[in-house]
C-alpha cells in the first residue's frame, strides 16, 4: 500500500542551492566546532535570506523570487556579513556606546526579523515581540511592580543586536546547534523512504483489527511525528491517507478528523525525537536528552493509551470491523524491505543513551547513516545523489520557521532579561495564587493555551519558561516538571478551540466542522489535559524514584486512564448510566491521583465494575486458573 508519492521540490533553483549549502553548513557543525556568535550569525543569516527569497508578503511560498525577494534578501545577507566581522571588534569594546550605524543597523536586522516571522507563521508572535519591545522602551511609564528603569531605543537595540544576550543569544544557539540537525534528520530519512515505510508497517500491523483504520492514524502518526516535528505538518501529510480509510469504515467526518489531530500532536511528545523545545529543556536545566526522553516516555505512552482505548470502545459501539488482510500491506514483507529504516533512529539513541556521544555528533552521524542504510534494500530502495540533495533542501526550507520563531524569541528574552521582568513577573504570579501550587498551576495551564493558539508550541514554552515556569520552581515543583508542564500544554493548544491550527487541517482534510472536529479532539486527548498535574504532584511519572513507586504509578496509571476513557465514551461492553458515570469517573481520579489509599480505593471499584461488565473475561480466567490448579 502506497502512503506517499515520490517527493519533488518546487522551489526556485537559487533557494534549493541555497537551503542545500545551509543544510552542509549544518551538518559541518556536529563535527568541527565553530565559535558560538560565528555558527549563530551564519545560521540565522541563511534562514532569514532563505526566508526572504522563499516566502513572499502573504506568507506564501514561491516559484519564483521577486525584485523584493531578492532585494530584502541582499540585506538581510550585508547585515550578516556586517555583524560576522563586526563581532570581534566590538568584544573589546563591550560596556561602551554603540555607534549610529551599529544602531541603524541593529533597527532594520530587528524590523526584518519580525517581518521574517510574520511571513513564516503570521502575525501573533510578532505582535508578542514588539510588545515587548514596547515594554521595553516605555516600560518606565506603567505603575507598581511592572514599572523598570528608563531604556532609550540606543540602549534596547545594542542590547539586542551584536551581543549574545539578544537575537544571537541562547535561543540562536539552540536552534543553530540543535534543532536544525534533528530537522534535517527526519527530513532526509522522510526523503529516502522512511516515512512511507513507517506508515505501511503501521497499515500491516494493526489495519485489521476493530477500528484498525483509526488506529493505524494513531501509530502511524506517533511514528511519522518522531520525524516530522510538527503536529500541523503531520496532519497534512498523514491525514491525507488515515483520514479517508477512516471514514470509509463508518467512523463519522468529525470523528475521524478529530483522531488524526490528536494522534499527530502527541508524535511531538514521543520519545526519542520530540518538539524543539525540548533543546531549550536541556539547555535551561542543564541536563542531557537522556534525561527527558525518560522522563517524557510514560506520560507519552499514557497519552496513546488513552486515545486507542477511545477508539476501541467508540469502535465496539458502532459494531466496526478493521480493514481485510487482502487489501492490507504484509507485515514481515514490509519489514523485510524497509527494516534498515530503524538503524538511523535506533543509532541515534545508542550513541546519546550508551556511547555518551554528544548531541550534534550523535545527530551528524545519525544523518550521515541513513544513505547508507538504505543500500541494504537493493537498487530500488537506494538513496541517489539527487534524492539526498532533495532532503537536503527539505531540511532547510522545513526548519525555516522554527530558525525565524526561535531567532526572535531571543529578542523577547533579551527584553525580559534586560528588564528584569522575569522575576517580576514569578513575584506578581505567586501574589496571584496565594502562593498556593493548584491555582498557580491552572493560571500555568490557561495561559499555555491561549498563548499556544496563537504561536507554535516552541514559541509558546519559550515565553512561558521566562514568565511562568520560576514561580512554579519557587512553590516547590521539581525543574524537570515545571518545564515539561508547559512543554505539554503549549503543544495542546495545536487542538484547543477556537484557533486549533491541527484540528482546522484535519476538519479541512475530512470535510467535518472545524470547531466540531477541535471539540472532539479534546474529547480524545482529555488524558494529557490531566497528566501534567500528576507528574508535578507525584515525580514517579517521570521516572523518578525508585522502582516500586515508579511501577505502582505505571500500573494505576494505566488502569485510571482507561477508566477515564470508559466515562468520556460512556460505554463499557454497554451503555453506561449516568451513576455509573460518576463512580468510574470517582475510580479514574482516585487512580489517576497519586496516593496509595486513592489507589487502592480506585483499583477496587474499577474491578468490581470490570467484573460486573465483562463477566465472560472473569469466567475464563477463573476456569483457566482453576485448571491449573487441577493439573497440579
Amino acid at each position: 500500500m502506497k502512503a506517499e508519492a515520490e517527493p519533488q521540490s518546487k522551489a526556485p533553483m537559487l533557494v534549493r542551492i541555497i537551503a542545500v549549502a545551509m543544510s552542509i553548513f549544518q551538518l559541518a557543525t556536529g563535527v568541527y566546532q565553530f565559535t558560538a556568535m560565528n555558527q549563530r550569525v551564519i545560521h540565522v543569516t541563511f534562514a532569514l535570506v532563505l526566508i526572504y527569497l522563499y516566502y513572499d508578503i502573504r506568507l506564501k511560498k514561491r516559484t519564483r523570487i521577486t525584485l523584493d525577494g531578492y532585494l530584502l534578501g541582499l540585506v538581510v545577507f550585508s547585515l550578516g556579513v556586517y555583524v560576522f566581522f563586526a563581532w570581534f571588534s566590538r568584544i573589546s569594546d563591550m560596556g561602551m556606546a554603540a555607534p549610529l550605524h551599529e544602531l541603524i543597523c541593529g533597527g532594520v536586522f530587528i524590523v526584518l526579523l519580525i517581518e521574517a516571522a510574520r511571513r513564516t507563521l503570521g502575525w501573533a508572535f510578532p505582535i508578542v515581540s514588539i510588545g515587548a519591545l514596547l515594554y521595553g522602551r516605555f516600560g518606565e511609564f506603567l505603575p507598581g511592580i511592572l514599572a523598570h528603569k528608563d531604556y532609550p531605543f540606543d540602549r534596547l537595540i545594542s542590547s539586542l543586536f551584536i551581543t549574545t544576550d539578544g537575537i544571537f543569544g541562547m535561543l540562536a544557539g539552540i536552534s543553530a546547534t540543535y534543532v536544525f540537525l534533528f530537522i534535517l534528520f527526519g527530513s532526509v530519512l522522510r526523503v529516502a523512504g522512511g516515512g512511507e515505510f513507517f506508515i505501511n508497517l503501521s497499515y500491516s500491523l494493526i489495519g485489521h483489527v476493530r477500528g484498525g483504520p483509526a488506529k493505524i492514524a494513531v501509530i502511524a502518526s506517533s511514528l511519522f511525528g518522531m520525524i516530522s516535528g510538527s503536529g500541523t505538518a503531520n496532519v497534512a501529510c498523514i491525514g491525507q491517507i488515515t483520514i479517508p480509510l477512516m471514514k470509509r469504515s463508518g467512523m463519522s467526518a468529525v470523528f475521524a478528523g478529530a483522531v488524526e489531530t490528536v494522534s499527530s500532536a502527541g508524535g511531538l511528545l514521543m520519545p526519542p525525537i520530540m518538539g524543539s523545545a525540548v533543546f531549550i529543556i536541556m539547555e535551561i536545566l542543564g541536563v542531557n536528552y537522556v534525561t527527558i526522553m525518560k522522563a517524557a516516555v510514560l506520560s507519552a505512552v499514557l497519552y496513546y493509551t488513552g486515545i486507542f482505548m477511545m477508539i476501541d470502545i467508540e469502535a465496539q459501539k458502532k459494531g466496526m470491523v478493521g480493514i481485510s488482510r487482502s487489501e492490507l500491506p504484509s507485515f514481515w514483507k514490509t519489514l523485510k524491505e524497509g527494516w534498515f529504516y530503524f538503524i538511523p533512529v535506533y543509532l541515534l539513541v545508542h550513541l546519546l543513551a550508551i556511547s555518551q556521544f554528544s548531541l550534534t555528533k550523535a545527530i551528524f552521524w545519525s544523518c550521515f547513516s541513513i544513505p547508507l542504510c538504505t543500500f541494504f534494500g537493493g537498487r530500488k530502495k537506494a538513496m541517489t545523489i539527487k534524492k539526498l540533495l532533495l532532503g537536503f533542501e527539505e531540511g532547510a526550507l522545513t526548519a525555516l520557521p522554527v530558525v525565524a520563531i526561535l531567532t526572535l524569541a531571543g529578542v523577547v528574552l533579551g527584553v525580559v532579561t534586560l528588564t528584569g521582568l522575569g522575576l517580576m513577573m514569578s513575584s506578581l504570579l505567586i501574589k496571584l495564587s496565594g502562593g498556593q501550587l493548584l491555582p498557580l498551576l491552572v493560571m500555568t495551564m490557561i495561559a499555555s493555551l491561549i498563548l499556544g493558539m496563537g504561536v507554535p508550541p516552541v514559541a509558546a514554552y519559550v515565553v512561558l519558561a521566562i514568565l511562568v515556569v520560576p514561580a512554579l520552581i519557587e512553590l516547590g515543583v521539581y525543574p524537570l516538571a515545571a518545564h515539561l508542564f508547559v512543554f505539554y500544554f503549549s503543544i495542546i493548544a495545536g487542538i484547543t478551540p477556537p484557533m486549533a491550527p491541527d484540528a482546522y487541517v484535519a476538519a479541512g482534510i475530512a470535510g467535518g466542522p472545524m470547531m466540531k472536529t477541535a471539540l472532539q479532539a479534546c474529547r480524545l486527548a482529555i488524558t494529557i489535559f490531566i497528566i501534567p498535574y500528576v507528574f508535578v504532584y507525584n515525580n514517579a511519572l517521570l521516572l523518578i524514584g525508585s522502582y516500586g513507586e515508579i511501577i505502582e504509578v505505571c500500573i494505576t496509571a494505566t488502569l485510571g486512564v482507561s477508566a477515564l476513557a470508559f466515562v468520556v465514551q460512556g460505554y463499557m461492553n454497554g451503555p453506561l448510566r449516568w451513576y455509573e458515570r460518576i463512580i468510574m469517573l470517582v475510580a479514574a481520579m482516585c487512580l489517576i491521583t497519586p496516593g496509595l489509599v486513592t489507589d487502592i480505593i480506585g483499583a477496587v471499584i474499577y474491578l468490581i465494575f470490570f467484573a460486573i461488565k465483562y463477566p465472560h473475561h472473569v469466567r475464563r480466567f477463573t476456569i483457566g486458573l482453576f485448571e491449573k490448579r487441577q493439573e497440579t
